[in-house]
C-alpha cells in the first residue's frame, strides 16, 4: 500500500501543471493551439457561412469559439474565392477597425509573427465601468489579431492570401498571448506553399478538439 501511494504521488507531481492543447479540423483546415491554462472552457466549431465582400469576392467563413464563464475568444477563418491583399497595412486596417467596433477608443497595434507569418495584433482596455451594456468592466482587455496562413508574394510584388485568420479575445493577456504564440493553421496542400515578403520585421517571434482543464 505504501509503495502504491508513493507511486501515485510521483505520478501526480510529474503531471503537467497546464493541459490545454487543442487540435482538430475547422472546415478544410486543421487548427491547433495551446491555451496554457487550467481554466475550464469549451471549444465549439460552428457551421460555416458564406458571403460576398464589398468588392464582389465570394467567401466561406469557418468559426471556432472558445468559451469560458468569464471570457471568450473567436477564431475566424475566411476562405476567399481569389487571393486578397494580406500585407501589414491591410491587416492593420482590419484590426484597428475591429477594435473600434468592439468599443476601443485608441487601440494599440503591433506587428507580430503568428504561425511563422507576418501578422498584426491590437488591443485596448476599457476605461469606464460597465461598458457594453454590462458585458465589460473597467480594465477588461480586448485583443484582436490577423494573419494569412497561405499568403505569398505574387508576380506583381503584392503579398496576398486566399485565407485570413482573425482572432478576437477577452481572455487575460497571458492566455491569449500563448494562444497566438502556438497557433497553427494547416491549409489544404495545394495552397500551402508560400514565399515570405521582404522588409517585414515582426518583433517576436496538435486530434479532434478536446476540452481540457
Amino acid at each position: 500500500m505504501r509503495a502504491e501511494l508513493i507511486l501515485f504521488l510521483v505520478l501526480s507531481l510529474a503531471a503537467p501543471a497546464f493541459a490545454a492543447y487543442e487540435s482538430g479540423p475547422v472546415g478544410p483546415y486543421n487548427v491547433s493551439f495551446d491555451m496554457n491554462t487550467t481554466m475550464e472552457y469549451r471549444v465549439i466549431v460552428e457551421a460555416p457561412s458564406s458571403g460576398v465582400t464589398s468588392i464582389g469576392v465570394n467567401f466561406v467563413r469557418y468559426n471556432l469559439t472558445i468559451d469560458s464563464v468569464d471570457y471568450f475568444a473567436w477564431l475566424i477563418l475566411t476562405r476567399y474565392e481569389e487571393p486578397m491583399v494580406a500585407n501589414i497595412s491591410a491587416n492593420e486596417y482590419i484590426v484597428y477597425n475591429a477594435l473600434l467596433d468592439a468599443g476601443g477608443d485608441k487601440p494599440n497595434l503591433y506587428q507580430y509573427l503568428i504561425d511563422g507569418k507576418p501578422g498584426v495584433v491590437g488591443n485596448f482596455r476599457f476605461e469606464r465601468q460597465f461598458l457594453g451594456q454590462g458585458q465589460y468592466q473597467e480594465g477588461d482587455l480586448v485583443v484582436a489579431a490577423i494573419y494569412s496562413p497561405d499568403a505569398k508574394v505574387y508576380e506583381d510584388g503584392v503579398y496576398r492570401g486566399k485565407t485570413d485568420c482573425r482572432v478576437i479575445s477577452t481572455f487575460p493577456k497571458e492566455i491569449i498571448t500563448y494562444l497566438l504564440y502556438t497557433l497553427h493553421v494547416e491549409v489544404p496542400k495545394e495552397e500551402g506553399a508560400s514565399i515570405e515578403p521582404d522588409n517585414l520585421s515582426p518583433p517576436i517571434n496538435q486530434s479532434s478538439f478536446t476540452n481540457q482543464s
